[in-house]
């Protein structure tokens, strides 16, 4: 929650009242930034987050499938909700939901590479060629 209340801050988000959809989308695409980078994520202003995230996007492998991932999350969440708002405590459930259910992505990924790395095994165990 102290990730999320942090993009709330910066963002310019009320902590209490509603919020836009897209704006708390917004805010929540912050916080699974910083999730990501294991809190290792700040900014100063609203231009250097607008910066940093382009430059997430561009450097984070599996970027394309983590977004796929948080945007079904995301999605499925906020359609639940009939109200063009959400205030942060709607907000905080949706993001303790992406902290719940990443394991089964992360999962996912982790079998990939093992696969990939497993193809790439040389004639001797251990060894890539």
């Amino acid at each position: 929650v102290g990730r999320l209340q942090t993009a709330y801050e910066l963002l310019g988000l009320p902590l209490s009242g509603p919020s836009s959809k897209p704006k708390v989308e917004e805010a929540l695409y912050t916080y699974f930034i910083a999730y990501l980078k294991a809190g290792n994520f700040s900014a100063d202003n609203v231009d250097e987050l607008s910066q940093k995230k382009q430059l997430f996007a561009k450097r984070y492998a599996g970027y394309e499938e983590a977004k796929e991932w948080f945007d079904g999350v995301v999605g499925k969440s906020m359609s639940a909700s009939r109200s063009a708002s959400l205030d942060f405590v709607a907000a905080s459930n949706i993001a303790s939901k992406i902290g719940e259910t990443y394991y089964a992505f992360n999962d996912l990924e982790c079998k990939n590479l093992k696969a990939t790395l497993q193809n790439l095994e040389g004639k001797k165990a251990g060894r890539v060629r």
